[in-house]
């Protein structure tokens, strides 16, 4: 997945500097402290107003006002992620950091079906990870060259998850994972993810197709030469993960940048693939837009490519996820009913129409949109778009398509409430 042709290549968005050369400092006085760490500050504060900048300005003016509100709010989650992921992370004290979540964090197009974590290691060290798997339909451990903060030298390095390794992530069982650059000897029965030299990441996705029933993984990670007490923060330390936080705001400013206008530039009747190295492994992506007014409704329409797995989500244009634990945003395979002559039809409206296969695009007229298709048996003949009039939609839908009552729906969205806690999906 590493084919840097891809206008999406996160290679292509890495940091040209990722530490500052430090300057003079004086920490004898209260003055000479405060004025260090406001020097911080502005250099944080600057990466912020850059950030601002690119999610606001330059973008269609459907919905400018919820657009901007949503990018101050979207500045403090990915502060939130990149202060948990890449400030507070430690190679000799690692941690599991959650990458998405419900209002809290929203990172670079998540999957609603997906619980994200990342966790920045070193080849120099020998790390294990234990727990038990959970049931998720897709549980997969990737590790990367580089750190996602700054994307340097970011590839795929080495993977393991359930499906080519049935046995020893099997739902249910017992996680025994050795991370480390050389299979250890000593090994035994525990499986082994490689480690690049120098600087790396963890990324764990946990893809849930069923999510009344599937459970959630329990796993920590040690590394295990670790001594106590850890560390304390020297200037160098601290400053190295400090701007670790500023490059992740620039640089995932500009991939984000990349991305919103890739969804913007796919043909708004039929998108197509779009190649994005280093996402979800084994996975095909089809991202693109739509426009939807209170009195229309928008039509998809494709054939299932016998993909293990599929799913498809709204976002709005700071690349998140539309608020799918109260709304019914997204839709994924063990969801949605295909029609009886094998179709499968989606449709988005402000207004919920009773048919099945809803996507609730209401507050907004502008929409991004992606589906995900793991690993397809076949290519995906077409995924086609019609906007028609909402009062004219069941003219162009199979008369047998499922409905359902308001009431109905209600308790769907209940349980679809209620599974976000059972899933985690709300801790920080």
């Amino acid at each position: 997945m590493s084919n840097n042709s891809s206008v999406m290549a996160q290679t292509n968005f890495a940091a040209t500097q990722n530490a500052a050369q430090p300057e003079p400092a004086d920490f004898s006085s209260d003055e000479g402290a405060l004025a260090y760490a406001n020097t911080q500050l502005d250099r944080l504060v600057e990466a912020m107003r850059y950030k601002l900048e690119k999610h606001i300005t330059g973008w269609p003016g459907d919905d400018r006002e919820l657009d901007t509100m949503e990018a101050l709010r979207h500045l403090l989650r990915d502060i939130n992620f990149g202060h948990s992921a890449y400030v507070e992370a430690d190679y000799e004290n690692p941690a599991f950091a959650k990458m998405g979540a419900t209002s809290r964090i929203n990172f670079q197009l998540p999957s609603p079906d997906c619980m994200y974590h990342s966790v920045i290691l070193h080849g120099d060290y020998r790390y294990r990870i234990t727990g038990t798997r959970g049931t998720a339909a897709i549980f997969q451990l990737t590790i990367y060259a580089g750190h996602a903060c700054d994307l340097i030298g970011w590839k795929t390095h080495s993977l393991a998850n359930n499906l080519d390794n049935p046995a020893g992530l099997a739902p249910g069982g017992v996680v025994d994972i050795v991370l480390s650059r050389e299979r250890p000897a000593d090994i035994g029965a525990a499986l082994w993810l490689s480690l690049p030299d120098g600087p790396c990441e963890l990324h764990s996705r946990q893809y849930y197709g069923d999510w009344e029933s599937e459970t959630p993984a329990d796993l920590m990670i040690r590394m295990e030469s670790q001594t106590f007490p850890a560390r304390l923060l020297s200037r160098a330390s601290a400053e190295a993960r400090f701007t670790r936080l500023i490059d992740l705001l620039r640089v995932h400013t500009n991939f984000y940048r990349a991305g919103v206008q890739a969804h913007l530039n796919a043909d708004p009747q039929e998108p197509k693939e779009l190649i994005i190295p280093g996402a979800f492994e084994g996975t095909r992506y089809f991202p693109g837009h739509f426009r939807c007014r209170q009195d229309e409704a928008v039509i998809f329409e494709f054939e299932d490519p016998d993909a293990m797995y599929w799913n498809t989500a709204l976002f709005q244009m700071q690349y998140e996820n539309i608020d799918w634990w109260a709304r019914l945003s997204s839709l994924n395979s063990h969801q949605v009913q295909p029609d009886a002559d094998g179709k499968i039809r989606i449709i988005a409206s402000w207004r919920d129409p009773g048919h099945a296969n809803w996507l609730d695009a209401s507050g907004r007229h502008l929409h991004l949109f992606a589906f995900r298709f793991f690993r397809p048996a076949r290519e995906l003949a077409e995924l086609k778009l019609r906007t028609i009039p909402l009062e004219n939609l069941n003219a162009h839908l199979p008369p047998q398509m499922l409905l359902v009552t308001p009431e109905q729906r209600h308790e769907q969205m209940v349980r679809r409430l209620v599974s976000v806690y059972r899933r985690r999906m709300a801790d920080f």
